[in-house]
């Protein structure tokens, strides 16, 4: 658990006192004074809360200085300013919420519009209200890459989107490259990922329109393709031999 520097010495004292319990591992005794902290910030002004929360986001979200939030300040502290921001479109907030990452740290019972604000439509509308917030488009890369992965992860037994599905992905992952082509970090990365994937998800489609009585690490030895599970199955199966 982070310490922080707020200007307002109580809520500093307050949140680091809980910090430095939690370290100790004292959970019991943390969690009183993590109460003690969401009770002090409930007494403030809509002003100072505001303030208190752009703070918070703007060390965690922006500068990394702040690992992770528990569900009871994200519940008591953060959400009730940050969804009063979201009804009104404003950004980062609208970024912010989708960071948050609500169904893991939070109970999804206890929040209207969860799907929505952990959804690809909420990052979407972010980028609509500021297109030049570099963030939100990483994190729709992130969010197609990882469908294009979890689309193969069963793979070689199978695939778990259709072909329609995949070429939607590329598709949005090709747009966003090109329109933010010299701000997009880790661009190379993505790139080879995107080669990878191409070459992928083709194979597995010409495979399966081929209709051939084989299984796809035959195709994809027959066919050259060093995908590293193919690798790794004949080097175990050469051993076993």
């Amino acid at each position: 658990m982070n310490l922080i520097d707020y200007p307002d010495s109580d809520i500093s004292s307050l949140w680091n006192d809980y910090a430095e319990t939690r370290n100790k591992g004292l959970k019991k005794i943390a969690n009183v004074k993590l109460k003690k902290l969401v009770e002090y910030s409930e007494t403030k002004t809509k002003e100072d809360k505001q303030r208190f929360v752009d703070y918070l986001c703007i060390e965690r979200f922006e500068k990394g200085s702040i690992k992770d939030f528990q569900q009871p300040i994200v519940e008591g502290i953060i959400l009730p300013v940050i969804v009063e921001a979201v009804e009104h479109e404003e950004m980062p907030y609208l970024r912010w919420i989708y960071q948050l990452q609500l169904y893991s740290c939070c109970n999804y019972k206890n929040i209207e519009n969860i799907e929505y604000y952990s959804s690809e439509d909420i990052l979407i509308h972010a980028n609509e209200i500021d297109p030049s917030d570099i963030k939100t488009v990483n994190l729709l890369l992130e969010l197609y890459m990882d469908g294009l992965w979890f689309g193969s992860h069963h793979l070689p037994e199978y695939i778990l989107i259709n072909e329609k599905e995949v070429n939607v992905l590329f598709n949005k992952v090709n747009h966003l490259i090109e329109k933010y082509e010299s701000r997009i970090e880790n661009k190379r990365s993505i790139l080879e990922d995107i080669k990878y994937y191409n070459d992928l998800y083709k194979s597995w489609f010409k495979y399966k329109s081929e209709n051939r009585n084989i299984s796809f690490l035959e195709w994809c030895k027959d066919n050259k393709k060093n995908y590293s599970w193919v690798k790794a199955y004949y080097y175990d199966k050469r051993n076993r031999t």
